[in-house]
């Protein structure tokens, strides 16, 4: 048997044990380790473990990771998210959609020093679900827009995700953080375009709250201080390439721990949670990493992505379609699997190819990005739901579905708008 079929086979045996609730970093370390010993023998495949498991993972572009994430557990528990909010009930809460749009608003300033989709939607539920609900937003409206903006995380700088796609894909991992910004704010808006067009249209979804004085608006500004603080910072050391990723996240977590200090003193219950939850989360992202790199070892020995590349090349349609394929399968995947592990699972099969055919490299990451927001609020397994039912007892599913499609549907135009205007993602970058 050829290494191709061998490649195929694996492949296959993989996406077996997942759908069977195999953790999916089992999966693909014996999958990957079986695949590469029955092709090359038993001492290469040894050596792929000893350079994924040591030297793949001592890189120091890894810390950035945990660092970004530690960046979001701080800013919770300093206090600089709940002023957030705050302020941006002042200014937004009094147009159509009230509470929603501020959710909106505030959820895309959270994302910008969070870096963790999961935590951010975590966040965002127990702060304005119960706050939305109180004034009478409507249930399922309040869970659709928590689940949608709190993936925001992904997408804004500093992305955790940003980073794994930029190790897995080789890209400059500065220039796709800008990447995301952007198309970050630009998601937003036509979030905030689509709330008020649905209250619009029927008033009883979120009656709007009393508006607030100038004055008080121009006062509430100074709570933003902190924020802004940490987030022109990082944003301006990667652009201007002051800072790498790593550097930013250290900045930017150092930043955090002193107003965190300075707002809560050491707070040794706060701050060990902050540590503890870094630690679980960054710990679970660098086992699927390790993982994948094992995996991604196999395929390239099987020539399953070169070949793959060569047949989209040479298929007598517009690139433009093959992309628009490629995207309605990431969707589909995206689906019934965390798309983390799909990402790493496929990208090394499908970006040689998207580079062959012409796509820039950083738009296509962070389309990929934006695919993995989405997954996590498609029906019937993205994760924002299955958070933002956890985190609100006595919720029912079923109207955290519902909350949700409105929301995809405008990721949809999103996307559209994505693939006609690409320099929507790519004009910061390529000024870098």
């Amino acid at each position: 048997m050829d290494a191709f079929m061998i490649g195929v086979i694996g492949i296959v045996v993989m996406m077996v044990l997942m759908f069977l609730r195999i953790p999916v970093a089992y999966a693909m370390s014996f999958v990957g380790f079986a695949g590469y010993w029955v092709i090359a023998g038993t001492a290469p495949s040894m050596e792929v473990l000893r350079k994924t498991f040591y030297q793949q993972l001592s890189n120091h572009t890894f810390t950035a990771v945990p660092l970004f994430i530690l960046m979001g557990f701080l800013a919770y528990h300093s206090g600089i998210v709940s002023q957030l909010f705050e302020t941006a009930r002042k200014w937004v809460g009094h147009i159509s959609g009230g509470l929603v749009q501020a959710t909106v608003l505030g959820g895309a300033a959270f994302g910008a020093i969070s870096g963790s989709g999961q935590a951010s939607t975590a966040t965002l539920s127990r702060i304005m679900i119960p706050e939305m609900l109180k004034v009478g937003v409507d249930r399922k409206l309040a869970y659709g827009v928590v689940a949608s903006v709190g993936p925001l995380a992904a997408l804004i700088p500093p992305s955790v995700l940003m980073i794994i796609v930029a190790i897995a894909t080789e890209q400059s991992i500065g220039r796709l953080l800008i990447g995301g910004l952007v198309p970050g704010i630009f998601v937003a808006l036509v979030y905030m375009i689509l709330v008020s067009a649905m209250v619009k249209r029927n008033p009883a979804l979120a009656p709007p709250i009393p508006k607030v004085r100038f004055a008080e608006r121009f006062r509430s500004l100074k709570n933003l201080w902190a924020f802004l603080l940490v987030v022109l910072v990082i944003i301006f050391g990667l652009y201007t390439g002051k800072f790498t990723a790593t550097e930013a996240g250290a900045v930017g977590a150092f930043i955090i721990f002193i107003l965190f200090v300075l707002r809560e003193g050491l707070h040794f219950g706060k701050l060990k949670d902050a540590l503890l939850q870094t630690i679980k989360t960054a710990s679970t992202i660098f086992i699927i990493i390790a993982a994948a790199f094992v995996f991604s070892n196999f395929l390239t020995i099987t020539r399953i992505p070169s070949r793959l590349s060569e047949f989209l090349v040479s298929l007598p349609v517009d690139p433009v379609l093959i992309m628009i394929g490629i995207i309605i399968m990431y969707m589909l995947i995206g689906m019934i699997m965390d798309m983390v592990p799909a990402m790493f699972i496929t990208l090394p099969i499908i970006f040689p190819a998207i580079v062959k055919l012409g796509f820039d490299p950083i738009w296509f990451g962070v389309m990929i990005v934006f695919l993995a927001e989405m997954s996590l609020v498609t029906p019937p397994f993205g994760l924002s739901l299955f958070i933002v039912k956890a985190t609100n007892p006595g919720s029912q599913l079923k109207d955290i579905y519902q909350g949700s499609y409105p929301f995809i549907a405008a990721d949809l135009v999103i996307i559209a708008l994505f693939l006609l205007f690409p320099q929507i993602i790519t004009f910061l970058p390529s000024l870098m």
